[in-house]
């Protein structure tokens, strides 16, 4: 089902109701908005041809999954985005896609949430609200979107520094896991942002004739867009690189720990190995064995025996090997 919202100029006023009533070419001041998140299939195919867009932009904007793109063809602009529909980044249901096909007069709007549940709400329409240009509508949008990585990246930072000093002081692999999977959440949030952040970069770009595209923006709110998606894109490498290096801290951690255990380990068995040598020898079971029948041979055996233990131990205490 879709909703079509038509303001008229005449009556300076919103009226909501089915894609028959709508007359095209709209008139003067007349602008349409017009939702197709819960439209079917089919229904979307005939706005869309309704207002003659082009089968390629048609297609795009009909996927149910596409990367962030901007593209105009014939007074029509696509504008994809990708916005974070989780709680927070402890998990990662998937990304809320905004599909907007505008032009001056019209907006075709689009919110596709994963099939997890999505924590990410849209503004409605508000039909009380002014009649306002169809870019400040798109602007509201593209705010919308980068608002949903903000809030919860500032946020994190906090947690992010409970998480060095509780790796610092008591670190296990319970932390561990939770740290590699933020990592995974940020990878795809670093890639999603990337389309993004480039992707307006394009605009500012006059070479490619990107100033074209969504030439009723001005250069300033143009370098805000990119501006907005770069901070986020660096906030997001920021904490993943930070959450690296305390999986690298960590996993250095433990490697000393090893080692240590090990140094300790193999110092006890260096220690065991002439006096197992000893007790060899004079385990054996021949007749004529010297010092088989001294009275005091079994005294001087230990003592001798833990003199050899000692003076080892004394040695890697001098080379600081303990």
């Amino acid at each position: 089902m879709l909703i079509l919202h038509l303001y008229n100029p005449e009556t300076n006023s919103w009226h909501t109701g089915d894609i028959n009533t709508l007359q095209l070419p709209l008139h003067g001041d007349q602008k349409a908005w017009i939702d197709l998140s819960a439209a079917s299939f089919s229904e979307q195919q005939q706005v869309l041809n309704r207002f003659q867009i082009h089968p390629v932009i048609a297609d795009d904007y009909l996927r149910e999954r596409h990367p962030p793109k901007l593209e105009a063809y014939d007074g029509f602009t696509l504008l994809i985005l990708r916005a974070f529909a989780g709680e927070s980044f402890h998990e990662y249901p998937g990304h809320a896609q905004l599909s907007l096909l505008f032009s001056n007069q019209v907006l075709l709007f689009k919110c596709q949430l994963p099939e997890q549940t999505g924590h990410y709400k849209v503004q409605p329409f508000d039909v009380s609200k002014p009649v306002t240009p169809i870019k400040e509508w798109v602007k509201s949008y593209i705010h919308a979107v980068s608002a949903s990585y903000l809030e919860k990246l500032i946020n994190f930072e906090d947690e992010l520094g409970d998480f060095e000093d509780a790796m610092l002081t008591h670190g296990d692999d319970h932390k561990m896991s939770r740290i590699m999977r933020l990592r995974s959440v940020f990878r795809k949030l670093d890639r999603n942002l990337a389309y993004q952040k480039e992707m307006f970069a394009d605009l500012l770009t006059p070479d490619d004739g990107g100033i074209g595209v969504m030439s009723q923006f001005e250069a300033v709110e143009l370098r805000d867009f990119y501006e907005k998606f770069e901070r986020l894109h660096s906030m997001t490498q920021m904490y993943y690189d930070q959450l690296g290096d305390l999986v690298s801290s960590y996993m250095s951690t433990s490697s000393h720990q090893i080692n240590e255990r090990m140094k300790l380990l193999t110092m006890v068995s260096t220690v065991f190995i002439p006096l197992t040598f000893i007790v060899g020898v004079y385990g054996m079971n021949f007749d004529n064995m010297p010092e088989l029948h001294m009275p005091m041979g079994y005294f001087w055996t230990l003592a001798g025996m833990a003199s050899v233990a000692l003076g080892m131990l004394l040695a890697f205490k001098i080379k600081r090997w303990w």
